[in-house]
């Protein structure tokens, strides 16, 4: 008889998970996993003006506000069939750009590092007791930098304002563009930081993922999950519009066209009932149902062609052919794999970044007026630190009559699908070894390798 074991809350990740974990002979034969907050921004949003998306679906995360905002536009974008100014193109390329460093620099730093390298006993930290293998002297660097990576992010969330007003939960993304000028003086302040960034991430981030990945390496073969990616596509390049991290399914070895028809909702395992039963359709409700038999989570799961499908860094270096990560064969399909791929997905922002820079015209104005129509229906995607970001928008009489936001917790943390397909964490929790009585370190380190 399997023993069942609950984690709740998972910590230091940008959702209160739980897991449950059903073992047998020191394996995980089950696992569940889902959060425990419900949400539900359909029913915040309806009746409201249809920009009102822009501000209030930033909420919906935390380190992610820009990708809300962009898919919000583009939403919107949609819905006008407008094309946005170059410099507002630039605009959010950078800004989103700058968001998934922030977001790849607090993973590792917060959420991942303290289950690697013991921490003082002083400050908000407690090293406890933990299989903590870094040398004592590479290890004391790696902690000084926790700091100093307190530092980096806030200096990401000052370039953040200058170019979004304000940080976090910016307001200059608006439909139609941005509302910052840049000016020169703006310019060499946001080169000035973006090479402090760089040195940081190109040495220290670099030096402590190294250390985790010498002392760790069987990381590398665990936690692989299914192994099939999605991405919706991010930072469309000035001459051709192609994508600088692909759209597309997949795996480490190719990638397929996203084919957005094939995509659907799937609450087998969710705490929510769709009015129009499983079948239902995106502009449908989803109606909150605490007590329905099989629902464990407050995730509304997305599928594709009916299979879950995991997103994030790894996803996108993949399908784009990354070679700095799919280099790693199927090793990169990992624990230590989704690490990598962060810290040289934030190399890769960094370089073009600067190229974004350099580009924008000071002085053109990034915005032009966009008249929405009274009636219709759109979607709107947007990459994110964590993964794949969807808006789906159905406005009536000039009003939001239907509003789904669906963030990578919808496809990481997808709870159990029709045909009893586990999610991409709950696959990678499968087979991990948990000791009587001892914290399954496995676990949270998998756990918190996609959150």
């Amino acid at each position: 008889m399997p023993e069942k074991l609950v984690i709740q809350p998972l910590n230091r990740g940008t959702n209160p998970v739980r897991l449950e974990l059903w073992v047998e002979s020191g394996k995980v034969v089950k696992a569940k996993a889902g959060t425990t907050y419900y949400w539900d921004f359909s029913k915040i949003l309806r009746g409201k003006d249809p920009l009102d998306a822009l501000q209030l679906t930033q909420r919906s995360g935390s380190s992610d506000f820009i990708s809300h905002s962009v898919a919000a536009a583009r939403a919107l974008e949609e819905l006008a069939q407008k094309q946005i100014p170059e410099n507002a193109h630039l605009s959010r390329s950078i800004l989103t750009a700058f968001e998934m460093i922030y977001g790849h620099i607090t993973h590792f730093y917060q959420n991942v590092l303290p289950d690697y390298v013991p921490f003082p006993e002083h400050g908000p930290f407690s090293a406890g007791a933990g299989d903590f293998r870094v040398p004592a002297g590479n290890g004391d660097i790696v902690v000084r930098n926790v700091w100093r990576a307190f530092d980096i992010r806030r200096s990401i969330h000052q370039v953040m304002a200058l170019i979004g007003g304000k940080a976090p939960n910016i307001c200059a993304v608006v439909c139609g563009g941005v509302t910052y000028t840049p000016d020169v003086l703006t310019l060499v302040k946001i080169n000035s930081v973006l090479g402090e960034i760089a040195a940081f991430v190109n040495n220290e981030f670099t030096h402590d993922l190294e250390q985790v990945e010498k002392a760790y390496p069987e990381y590398f073969i665990t936690g692989a999950g299914l192994g099939t990616f999605i991405s919706v596509g991010e930072f469309t390049q000035k001459k051709n519009r192609d994508f600088l991290l692909s759209a597309g399914v997949g795996n480490i070895t190719g990638n397929m066209t996203l084919d957005m028809s094939a995509l659907s909702i799937d609450c087998t395992g969710s705490k929510f009932e769709p009015a129009g039963g499983e079948g239902a359709s995106w502009a449908g409700d989803f109606n909150p149902s605490p007590g329905k038999p099989g629902g464990y989570s407050w995730v509304k799961g997305v599928v594709y062609k009916d299979k879950p499908l995991e997103t994030g860094a790894l996803a996108r270096m993949c399908l784009s052919g990354r070679t700095e990560v799919t280099g790693l064969g199927n090793r990169a399909v990992s624990v230590l794999g989704r690490l990598r791929a962060r810290l040289e997905e934030s190399k890769i922002l960094l370089k073009y970044t600067e190229e974004w820079l350099g580009q924008l015209n000071p002085g053109n104005f990034p915005a032009e007026q966009v008249t929405l129509p009274d009636d219709g229906e759109a979607f709107g995607m947007a990459e994110s630190p964590q993964g794949a970001v969807i808006h789906y928008t159905s406005i009536k009489d000039g009003k939001i009559s239907r509003y789904l936001v669906l963030d990578a917790s919808a496809w990481n943390l997808c709870p159990g699908t029709r045909g009893g397909q586990n999610g991409p964490l709950e696959q990678a929790l499968i087979g991990l070894n948990v000791r009587s009585g001892v914290v399954p370190i496995d676990i949270l380190r998998t756990a918190r390798s996609f959150i």
